[in-house]
């Protein structure tokens, strides 16, 4: 992500500042930024980001046993799994950060690889609920709906949403109806491979509160 031509571009309300500081900006949605959960003080005059949230423990440990399970399971020599918040550049008015892609390693291979954004869709996202701060949407399940929606469109055959509090999963494809299922229901990736979340955690020996 340009953040200097991001800086140059965004403006804030606070008579504060006049540029919104990088490192509080989780994505551009709409041509808005969207920022970290816990920016409110750095707005304010903090100078210090130990207010913006990291994952949980909780988050951390579902990515890592995805990531193991994904790493054992799919051919290296027909995908690349991209993770660590990958940017994804959509266009000018929308860079999307992900948890996990899985991308057509012939498609990556095809694509100029550089300091910046990923300008090519992965074929498969997988968000684990999000660092962003959600206030100016009805409410974060918005923010899910609208993110998914921008990624399908944009060319991702897949989304799948999980989120921690709820103990639930989002699956959404272009060309059907979303379905929000348990954690402890069988997840279709991609043909012939699919998971349960909570036996993957079980496998793990991850204790989780059985609120589902």
């Amino acid at each position: 992500m340009d953040y200097k031509k991001l800086e140059d571009r965004v403006s804030v309300t606070s008579k504060t500042f006049k540029t919104i500081p990088k490192s509080i900006i989780y994505e551009i949605i709409d041509n808005k930024p969207l920022f970290y959960k816990g920016y409110q003080p750095n707005i304010e005059g903090s100078n210090k980001n130990e207010n913006i949230m990291g994952s949980s423990g909780l988050q951390a440990l579902i990515i890592s046993t995805l990531l193991r399970f994904l790493y054992r399971h799919l051919p290296e020599e027909d995908y690349e799994i991209v993770t660590n918040e990958a940017g994804l550049h959509l266009n000018d008015n929308d860079n999307l950060a992900t948890d996990i892609g899985i991308y057509d390693i012939k498609v990556l291979a095809a694509t100029e690889i550089n300091d910046k954004c990923l300008e090519v869709a992965p074929k498969i996202v997988i968000e684990v609920d999000t660092k962003a701060d959600t206030q100016n949407f009805d409410d974060a399940v918005d923010y899910y709906h609208r993110k998914t929606k921008k990624l399908l469109d944009f060319g991702v055959e897949k989304v799948i949403w999980m989120t921690s509090k709820s103990q639930r999963i989002m699956v959404a494809t272009a060309d059907t109806d979303w379905k929000t299922l348990s954690w402890d229901k069988d997840i279709e990736i991609l043909d012939c491979l699919q998971f349960s979340l909570t036996q993957l955690l079980k496998q793990r020996r991850v204790m989780i509160d059985n609120r589902a």
